[in-house]
Protein backbone atom coordinates (compact mmCIF):
# COMPACT_ATOMS: atom_id res chain seq x y z
CA UNK A 1 0.00 0.00 0.00
CA UNK A 2 1.09 3.65 -0.46
CA UNK A 3 0.11 5.22 2.57
CA UNK A 4 0.33 8.81 3.85
CA UNK A 5 0.22 10.02 7.11
CA UNK A 6 -0.98 13.94 7.83
CA UNK A 7 0.22 14.87 11.16
CA UNK A 8 1.07 18.09 13.47
CA UNK A 9 5.29 17.07 14.82
CA UNK A 10 5.17 20.44 17.54
CA UNK A 11 7.83 18.22 19.97
CA UNK A 12 7.06 15.83 22.46
CA UNK A 13 4.31 14.26 22.96
CA UNK A 14 2.08 11.24 22.50
CA UNK A 15 0.25 11.65 19.53
CA UNK A 16 3.24 12.62 17.82
CA UNK A 17 5.26 10.15 19.35
CA UNK A 18 2.51 6.99 18.30
CA UNK A 19 2.31 8.84 14.10
CA UNK A 20 5.97 8.62 13.68
CA UNK A 21 6.03 4.92 15.10
CA UNK A 22 3.17 3.83 13.41
CA UNK A 23 4.36 5.59 9.91
CA UNK A 24 7.84 3.51 10.56
CA UNK A 25 6.18 0.16 11.58
CA UNK A 26 4.15 0.36 7.81
CA UNK A 27 7.46 0.82 6.22
CA UNK A 28 9.38 -1.91 7.71
CA UNK A 29 6.25 -3.57 6.88
CA UNK A 30 7.38 -2.65 3.49
CA UNK A 31 4.70 -0.38 2.44
CA UNK A 32 5.55 3.04 0.90
CA UNK A 33 4.99 5.60 3.34
CA UNK A 34 5.14 9.41 3.50
CA UNK A 35 4.61 11.30 6.96
CA UNK A 36 3.59 15.11 6.25
CA UNK A 37 3.90 17.70 8.64
CA UNK A 38 1.80 20.45 8.40
CA UNK A 39 2.25 23.95 10.00
CA UNK A 40 4.75 22.50 12.83
CA UNK A 41 8.57 20.94 12.33
CA UNK A 42 9.51 19.78 15.51
CA UNK A 43 9.80 15.93 15.28
CA UNK A 44 11.34 14.83 18.36
CA UNK A 45 11.41 10.90 17.81
CA UNK A 46 13.50 8.47 15.34
CA UNK A 47 12.00 7.94 12.23
CA UNK A 48 12.84 5.67 9.91
CA UNK A 49 15.02 6.35 6.73
CA UNK A 50 12.41 4.39 4.92
CA UNK A 51 9.92 7.18 5.32
CA UNK A 52 9.60 9.96 3.21
CA UNK A 53 9.25 13.40 5.52
CA UNK A 54 7.38 16.28 3.96
CA UNK A 55 6.93 19.82 6.00
CA UNK A 56 4.38 22.27 4.93
CA UNK A 57 5.31 25.32 6.76
CA UNK A 58 1.91 27.66 6.89
CA UNK A 59 2.21 30.53 4.33
CA UNK A 60 -0.16 32.89 5.34
CA UNK A 61 -1.43 34.24 8.18
CA UNK A 62 -5.15 34.51 10.13
CA UNK A 63 -7.93 33.14 8.23
CA UNK A 64 -6.15 32.68 5.12
CA UNK A 65 -4.11 30.23 6.72
CA UNK A 66 -6.21 27.25 6.83
CA UNK A 67 -7.52 27.80 3.27
CA UNK A 68 -3.69 27.89 2.03
CA UNK A 69 -3.05 24.47 4.60
CA UNK A 70 -5.68 22.98 2.49
CA UNK A 71 -4.52 23.44 -0.77
CA UNK A 72 -1.02 22.66 -0.13
CA UNK A 73 -1.82 19.07 1.58
CA UNK A 74 -4.46 18.92 -1.55
CA UNK A 75 -1.46 19.71 -4.14
CA UNK A 76 1.01 16.94 -2.33
CA UNK A 77 -1.75 14.33 -2.22
CA UNK A 78 -1.84 14.38 -5.99
CA UNK A 79 1.57 14.13 -6.46
CA UNK A 80 1.55 11.39 -4.40
CA UNK A 81 -1.76 9.51 -4.99
CA UNK A 82 -2.16 7.63 -2.07
CA UNK A 83 -4.66 4.22 -0.90
CA UNK A 84 -4.56 5.06 2.43
CA UNK A 85 -4.47 9.24 4.28
CA UNK A 86 -4.22 8.38 7.81
CA UNK A 87 -5.17 11.50 10.33
CA UNK A 88 -4.22 11.75 13.83
CA UNK A 89 -5.11 15.40 13.74
CA UNK A 90 -9.12 16.41 13.32
CA UNK A 91 -8.38 19.61 10.87
CA UNK A 92 -6.31 17.51 8.34
CA UNK A 93 -9.06 14.65 8.76
CA UNK A 94 -11.92 17.25 7.82
CA UNK A 95 -9.88 18.67 5.24
CA UNK A 96 -9.18 15.15 3.54
CA UNK A 97 -12.95 14.34 4.09
CA UNK A 98 -13.74 17.61 1.52
CA UNK A 99 -11.18 16.19 -1.03
CA UNK A 100 -12.19 13.70 -4.06
CA UNK A 101 -11.41 10.17 -3.20
CA UNK A 102 -8.62 10.21 -6.35
CA UNK A 103 -6.67 12.35 -4.33
CA UNK A 104 -6.87 10.65 -1.26
CA UNK A 105 -7.53 7.39 -1.20
CA UNK A 106 -9.24 6.18 2.34
CA UNK A 107 -9.64 8.28 4.46
CA UNK A 108 -8.97 7.14 8.02
CA UNK A 109 -9.03 9.33 11.27
CA UNK A 110 -7.76 8.04 14.54
CA UNK A 111 -9.28 10.01 17.07
CA UNK A 112 -6.36 10.61 20.09
CA UNK A 113 -8.10 12.49 22.85
CA UNK A 114 -11.61 13.28 24.16
CA UNK A 115 -14.33 13.25 21.41
CA UNK A 116 -16.67 15.02 23.98
CA UNK A 117 -14.18 18.06 24.58
CA UNK A 118 -15.84 21.44 25.00
CA UNK A 119 -13.93 22.50 21.95
CA UNK A 120 -16.65 20.55 19.41
CA UNK A 121 -19.46 22.67 20.57
CA UNK A 122 -18.89 25.64 18.61
CA UNK A 123 -17.98 25.73 14.96
CA UNK A 124 -16.01 22.74 15.14
CA UNK A 125 -18.67 20.74 16.36
CA UNK A 126 -21.09 21.41 13.33
CA UNK A 127 -17.82 20.73 10.56
CA UNK A 128 -17.50 17.61 13.04
CA UNK A 129 -21.27 16.63 11.82
CA UNK A 130 -20.64 17.52 8.52
CA UNK A 131 -17.61 16.02 7.43
CA UNK A 132 -17.71 12.58 9.60
CA UNK A 133 -20.10 10.32 6.59
CA UNK A 134 -17.46 10.97 4.51
CA UNK A 135 -14.86 9.79 6.47
CA UNK A 136 -14.29 6.16 5.79
CA UNK A 137 -12.53 4.93 8.75
CA UNK A 138 -11.98 5.57 12.40
CA UNK A 139 -9.59 4.25 14.67
CA UNK A 140 -10.48 4.79 18.31
CA UNK A 141 -7.99 4.56 21.46
CA UNK A 142 -10.35 3.26 23.78
CA UNK A 143 -14.46 1.59 23.63
CA UNK A 144 -15.11 4.58 25.88
CA UNK A 145 -14.23 6.95 22.77
CA UNK A 146 -15.72 4.49 20.43
CA UNK A 147 -19.62 4.50 22.14
CA UNK A 148 -19.31 8.27 21.92
CA UNK A 149 -20.50 8.20 18.46
CA UNK A 150 -23.35 7.06 16.50
CA UNK A 151 -23.69 3.49 14.83
CA UNK A 152 -22.95 4.95 11.53
CA UNK A 153 -19.53 5.55 12.80
CA UNK A 154 -19.12 2.63 15.12
CA UNK A 155 -19.52 0.46 12.21
CA UNK A 156 -17.03 2.10 10.21
CA UNK A 157 -14.52 1.78 13.14
CA UNK A 158 -12.22 -0.25 15.06
CA UNK A 159 -10.10 0.15 18.23
CA UNK A 160 -6.77 0.07 18.54
CA UNK A 161 -4.63 1.07 21.87
CA UNK A 162 -1.33 2.69 21.65
CA UNK A 163 1.69 -0.22 21.81
CA UNK A 164 4.32 0.09 24.62
CA UNK A 165 7.54 0.09 23.03
CA UNK A 166 9.97 -0.17 26.13
CA UNK A 167 11.57 -3.42 27.18
CA UNK A 168 11.63 -3.90 30.69
CA UNK A 169 14.59 -5.71 31.01
CA UNK A 170 16.45 -3.32 29.70
CA UNK A 171 16.34 -1.45 32.71
CA UNK A 172 18.15 -2.32 35.97
CA UNK A 173 16.20 -4.62 38.67
CA UNK A 174 15.00 -2.35 41.38
CA UNK A 175 16.07 -3.47 44.85
CA UNK A 176 14.82 -0.39 46.55
CA UNK A 177 13.10 2.92 45.37
CA UNK A 178 14.13 6.12 45.76
CA UNK A 179 11.68 8.56 47.80
CA UNK A 180 10.48 9.68 44.15
CA UNK A 181 6.98 10.71 42.84
CA UNK A 182 6.86 11.47 39.58
CA UNK A 183 4.59 12.34 36.46
CA UNK A 184 5.35 12.82 32.58
CA UNK A 185 2.79 15.27 30.19
CA UNK A 186 2.80 18.80 28.22
CA UNK A 187 2.39 21.59 30.79
CA UNK A 188 -1.21 22.11 29.70
CA UNK A 189 -4.49 22.14 31.34
CA UNK A 190 -5.77 18.98 30.09
CA UNK A 191 -3.08 17.00 31.70
CA UNK A 192 -4.19 19.14 35.22
CA UNK A 193 -0.56 18.70 37.23
CA UNK A 194 -1.77 21.59 39.38
CA UNK A 195 -4.19 18.56 40.96
CA UNK A 196 -1.27 16.57 41.48
CA UNK A 197 0.55 19.86 43.01
CA UNK A 198 -2.32 20.61 45.75
CA UNK A 199 -2.65 16.58 46.34
CA UNK A 200 1.44 16.12 47.08
CA UNK A 201 0.82 19.37 49.18
CA UNK A 202 -1.78 17.72 51.76
CA UNK A 203 0.50 15.06 52.37
CA UNK A 204 3.98 16.24 52.18
CA UNK A 205 3.63 16.51 55.66
CA UNK A 206 3.04 12.80 56.45
CA UNK A 207 6.34 11.99 53.97
CA UNK A 208 8.94 14.87 54.31
CA UNK A 209 11.19 12.08 52.79
CA UNK A 210 9.29 12.15 49.60
CA UNK A 211 9.97 14.50 46.93
CA UNK A 212 7.82 15.14 43.73
CA UNK A 213 8.96 15.95 40.11
CA UNK A 214 7.41 16.85 37.12
CA UNK A 215 8.57 16.12 33.48
CA UNK A 216 7.31 17.91 31.03
CA UNK A 217 7.01 21.73 29.12
CA UNK A 218 4.16 24.04 28.08
CA UNK A 219 2.48 26.96 28.52
CA UNK A 220 1.51 26.71 32.21
CA UNK A 221 5.31 26.14 33.44
CA UNK A 222 4.96 29.44 35.13
CA UNK A 223 1.67 29.37 36.60
CA UNK A 224 2.48 26.13 38.05
CA UNK A 225 6.62 27.09 39.54
CA UNK A 226 4.02 30.06 41.38
CA UNK A 227 1.75 27.47 42.69
CA UNK A 228 4.73 25.67 43.78
CA UNK A 229 6.19 28.27 45.70
CA UNK A 230 2.87 29.43 47.37
CA UNK A 231 2.54 26.07 48.64
CA UNK A 232 6.44 26.40 50.24
CA UNK A 233 7.15 23.48 48.29
CA UNK A 234 10.25 24.76 45.56
CA UNK A 235 12.31 22.27 48.21
CA UNK A 236 9.85 19.58 47.37
CA UNK A 237 8.20 19.82 43.76
CA UNK A 238 10.38 20.03 40.77
CA UNK A 239 9.84 21.01 37.02
CA UNK A 240 12.25 18.93 35.34
CA UNK A 241 11.63 19.52 31.89
CA UNK A 242 11.69 16.82 29.04
CA UNK A 243 14.55 14.29 28.10
CA UNK A 244 15.23 11.82 25.89
CA UNK A 245 15.95 9.53 28.55
CA UNK A 246 13.19 9.76 30.55
CA UNK A 247 12.84 6.32 31.55
CA UNK A 248 16.41 6.25 32.78
CA UNK A 249 15.24 8.96 35.25
CA UNK A 250 11.97 7.12 36.25
CA UNK A 251 11.98 3.56 36.34
CA UNK A 252 13.06 3.29 40.31
CA UNK A 253 10.46 6.10 41.28
CA UNK A 254 8.03 5.15 44.17
CA UNK A 255 5.19 6.43 42.34
CA UNK A 256 4.12 7.56 38.99
CA UNK A 257 0.46 9.31 39.23
CA UNK A 258 -1.82 10.92 35.99
CA UNK A 259 -3.87 13.26 36.83
CA UNK A 260 -5.30 14.18 33.37
CA UNK A 261 -8.85 15.64 32.73
CA UNK A 262 -9.08 13.48 29.55
CA UNK A 263 -6.48 11.57 27.63
CA UNK A 264 -6.40 8.67 24.30
CA UNK A 265 -4.34 5.93 25.61
CA UNK A 266 -2.14 7.52 27.93
CA UNK A 267 1.53 6.40 26.71
CA UNK A 268 3.37 7.69 29.83
CA UNK A 269 0.66 5.34 32.00
CA UNK A 270 1.73 2.38 29.88
CA UNK A 271 5.50 3.03 29.78
CA UNK A 272 5.31 3.23 34.14
CA UNK A 273 3.35 0.56 33.61
CA UNK A 274 5.84 -1.54 31.73
CA UNK A 275 8.80 -0.22 33.93
CA UNK A 276 7.13 -1.47 36.94
CA UNK A 277 6.60 1.63 38.84
CA UNK A 278 3.40 1.29 41.22
CA UNK A 279 0.48 3.93 39.39
CA UNK A 280 -2.11 5.59 40.30
CA UNK A 281 -4.30 7.29 37.67
CA UNK A 282 -7.34 9.59 37.23
CA UNK A 283 -10.75 8.49 35.59
CA UNK A 284 -10.09 10.54 32.81
CA UNK A 285 -12.51 10.69 30.18
CA UNK A 286 -13.42 8.84 27.56
CA UNK A 287 -12.14 5.91 30.00
CA UNK A 288 -8.81 4.95 28.56
CA UNK A 289 -6.84 4.85 31.64
CA UNK A 290 -9.83 2.65 32.78
CA UNK A 291 -9.16 -0.59 29.94
CA UNK A 292 -5.34 -0.11 31.06
CA UNK A 293 -5.47 -0.11 34.87
CA UNK A 294 -7.16 -2.64 36.62
CA UNK A 295 -8.18 -0.83 39.79
CA UNK A 296 -6.78 -2.60 43.29
CA UNK A 297 -5.10 -5.65 40.39
CA UNK A 298 -2.02 -3.91 38.74
CA UNK A 299 -3.06 0.03 39.47
CA UNK A 300 -5.09 2.30 41.33
CA UNK A 301 -8.04 4.49 40.07
CA UNK A 302 -9.73 7.61 41.35
CA UNK A 303 -11.73 10.23 40.27
CA UNK A 304 -10.81 13.13 38.09
CA UNK A 305 -10.31 16.02 40.18
CA UNK A 306 -10.87 15.06 43.34
CA UNK A 307 -7.56 16.30 45.53
CA UNK A 308 -9.12 14.51 48.73
CA UNK A 309 -9.38 10.62 46.88
CA UNK A 310 -5.86 11.84 44.87
CA UNK A 311 -4.00 12.26 48.28
CA UNK A 312 -5.39 9.49 50.25
CA UNK A 313 -4.35 6.95 47.53
CA UNK A 314 -1.18 8.69 47.21
CA UNK A 315 -0.37 8.25 50.91
CA UNK A 316 -1.86 4.83 51.03
CA UNK A 317 0.54 3.69 48.17
CA UNK A 318 3.44 5.36 49.75
CA UNK A 319 2.92 3.70 53.34
CA UNK A 320 1.71 0.40 51.78
CA UNK A 321 4.56 -0.86 49.69
CA UNK A 322 4.00 -4.70 49.46
CA UNK A 323 1.01 -4.14 48.09
CA UNK A 324 1.76 -1.60 45.91
CA UNK A 325 3.97 -3.26 44.58
CA UNK A 326 2.54 -7.01 44.15
CA UNK A 327 0.32 -4.78 41.78
CA UNK A 328 3.33 -3.47 40.02
CA UNK A 329 4.46 -6.84 39.31
CA UNK A 330 0.66 -7.70 37.42
CA UNK A 331 1.21 -4.88 36.20
CA UNK A 332 4.40 -5.24 34.07
CA UNK A 333 2.86 -8.54 33.15
CA UNK A 334 -0.35 -7.61 31.89
CA UNK A 335 0.87 -5.28 29.25
CA UNK A 336 1.86 -8.04 26.84
CA UNK A 337 -1.30 -7.12 25.43
CA UNK A 338 0.24 -4.01 24.28
CA UNK A 339 3.25 -5.24 22.23
CA UNK A 340 3.89 -3.63 19.21
CA UNK A 341 3.78 -6.07 16.87
CA UNK A 342 0.18 -7.15 17.57
CA UNK A 343 -0.98 -3.66 17.23
CA UNK A 344 0.43 -2.63 14.36
CA UNK A 345 -1.27 -6.18 12.51
CA UNK A 346 -4.32 -4.11 13.62
CA UNK A 347 -3.55 -1.48 12.00
CA UNK A 348 -2.58 -3.54 8.98
CA UNK A 349 -5.25 -5.26 8.63
CA UNK A 350 -7.97 -2.44 9.04
CA UNK A 351 -6.22 -0.28 6.28
CA UNK A 352 -5.82 -3.07 3.95
CA UNK A 353 -9.63 -4.31 4.73
CA UNK A 354 -10.58 -0.61 3.67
Amino acid sequence: MKIVFLAYLHGFGGAEKQNVMLANAMAERGHDVTLISISADNNCYTLDNRVKYIYLPDRKENVLRLATRYQDIKQKLKEIKPDVTVNFWFQSAYMTALMKQSITGKVIYSERGDPGDAEYTGVLGLIRKFTLPKIDGFVFQSKGAQKYFDNKVQQRSIVIPNPVFLRSDDYPTVTERRKVIVTIGRLHPQKNQELLINAFARIAPQIPEYILEIYGDGELKEKLQTKIESLALKNRVFLKGTSKAIHSLIYDASLFVLSSDYEGIPNTLLEAMTLGIPCISTDCRPGGAREIIKDGVDGTIVTVGDIEALSNAMIEALLQTDRVEKMALVARKNMCRFAPDQIYSKWEQFMETL
